[in-house]
């Protein structure tokens, strides 16, 4: 029968935690510190390389864990996702949440089947796509259309609407005649 501490040194030499210190963006690959190891260049398991494909790089400083089959490190794979106190968890919650190095936030929780994306100050959001909104739109911010708009239901506003400066609630019109002539142009 073999040593227990043999199994334990063989696991601890297949499977080693480390932090990352660089990242090789167009290999795919990043570099590893696990104790006074530096691996060599290594591929980070991705959330998923199939027909859908989830492209999030790891970064300097983020803890890891090294898949290295026979001890040998050269052949490590890099897993990631471990909090560390350097990168704590983003919530205590069953909320999903993605927190960007600029500050940018997704966030959704199924409790109360609520998604929210919230950017930093001065980030934009583009839909290159026909979108279609079922429900309730609320926006609290200013509207700039660079097409036309087109409504099959009422329009309501609890204040003034304007054309080209012509207010449609106190507009005056020129040329009022009375009984059946036209008036002139709004003012």
């Amino acid at each position: 029968m073999s040593d227990p501490a043999d199994s334990q040194r063989i696991i601890g030499d297949l499977f080693r935690l480390g932090t990352v210190l660089s990242v090789d963006l167009s290999a795919g690959t990043c570099r590893v510190q696990i104790g006074d190891i530096e691996t060599g260049d290594l591929p980070w398991l991705a959330g998923s390389a199939g027909e859908t494909h989830i492209w999030m790089p790891p970064s300097e400083g983020e803890q890891v864990a090294v898949i290295a089959p026979e001890g040998d490190t050269r052949a490590g794979i890099v897993l990631r996702g471990l909090p560390s106190d350097a990168n704590p968890a983003p919530g205590d919650s069953r909320t999903v949440v993605m927190i960007f190095a600029d500050g940018a936030r997704i966030s959704y929780d199924p409790e109360e089947q609520y998604l929210e994306a919230r950017l930093p100050e001065g980030g934009r959001a583009k839909l290159l796509c026909d979108v279609e909104i079922d429900g309730k739109l609320k926006v609290t911010g200013d509207v700039q259309m660079d097409t036309k708009l087109h409504v099959d239901g009422e329009i309501a506003s609890d204040t003034d609407v304007k054309a080209a400066a012509i207010s449609l609630k106190s507009h005056k019109h020129i040329g009022v005649q009375a009984g059946a002539a036209q008036t002139g142009a709004a003012v």
